[in-house]
């Protein structure tokens, strides 16, 4: 078979689990395959995407699916019935009601606020909120009830697919090198310089970015990026990784080499693993 053929095409081949993508010597098995006897297959269905040797399959693409608890990120895009619908990514609808949001004083909601709804959150807005409950027809219900929840502003959003997304006990996080992330189960990444990650706060301060917050950020979101092309899980700890990395070995190389050469490491670890 001709990878690169398939990889030039404008339409790709679609691989199903178990179809031979390469029986060639020199190529390694990456994400989504696996060697059998000298030969690759695909442990999925989707395309394959080839970095230098290394071959992998990139999944196809399929809705997310709210699971009570997540937290995700989405954008408003309408206002009706004291209801904000937003866009999380899903097949099916999501709103957030009125009286699922939070005020400081923690007081009911009046006619007042109904009237005022996009002083809260208004189209186009992009907030977090967490997964409150799913109906029976799939439409999703959401809360901002809490401070780290609500609108976000002044940060770097990056959108990955939501299957890489890694559960982990925390979704609210900061990085070792001090930027805060909100990791949203339905593949939406925020970065910025507001702390999220304690609950006796009071509010949200968005501060000015300083330039090494700035360059921090960027990073963050190349190795996110990274991940992302290469079907990596995306978790505080792969993340940190890659920034480990880079920040041990830049003076030598550039950006891009020195994320050739990780991800070549880290399959080769895995294959020692393997073995």
């Amino acid at each position: 078979m001709q990878i690169e053929e398939n990889l030039q095409s404008d339409k790709k081949e679609v691989f199903l689990p178990g179809d031979l993508l390469s029986d060639e010597t020199g190529f390694i098995s990456g994400t989504n395959t696996y060697e059998e006897q000298g030969k690759i297959f695909s442990s999925t269905t989707g395309t394959i995407n080839q970095t230098n040797k290394l071959i992998m399959i990139k999944p196809i693409k399929c809705s997310y699916q709210p699971q009570i608890g997540e937290i995700v990120i989405g954008q408003i895009v309408q206002i009706r019935d004291k209801k904000w619908i937003v866009n999380i990514g899903s097949s099916s609808e999501a709103t957030l009601h009125l009286n699922s949001t939070y005020l400081p004083e923690q007081r009911q909601k009046t006619e007042d606020d109904e009237m005022n709804m996009r002083q809260i959150f208004s189209e186009n807005d992009l907030i977090c909120a967490e997964v409150h409950s799913v109906n029976n027809d799939k439409s999703v219900n959401l809360h901002t009830r809490g401070l780290k929840y609500g609108k976000i502003e002044d940060g770097l959003l990056i959108k990955v697919n939501h299957y890489l997304i890694v559960k982990q006990k925390r979704h609210f996080i900061k990085l070792n090198n001090n930027v805060n992330m909100i990791l949203g189960h339905n593949g939406q990444i925020y970065l910025s310089n507001q702390d999220r990650t304690t609950n006796n706060q009071k509010v949200i301060y968005c501060q000015n970015y300083t330039v090494q917050q700035r360059i921090d950020i960027a990073n963050t979101g190349k190795a996110i990026k990274f991940l992302q092309q290469n079907q990596f899980k995306i978790s505080q700890t792969s993340i940190e990784k890659v920034l480990n990395y880079i920040s041990e070995k830049k003076p030598q190389n550039d950006w891009i080499t020195l994320i050739e050469q990780f991800f070549l490491e880290q399959k080769s670890k895995q294959q020692q693993q393997d073995q």
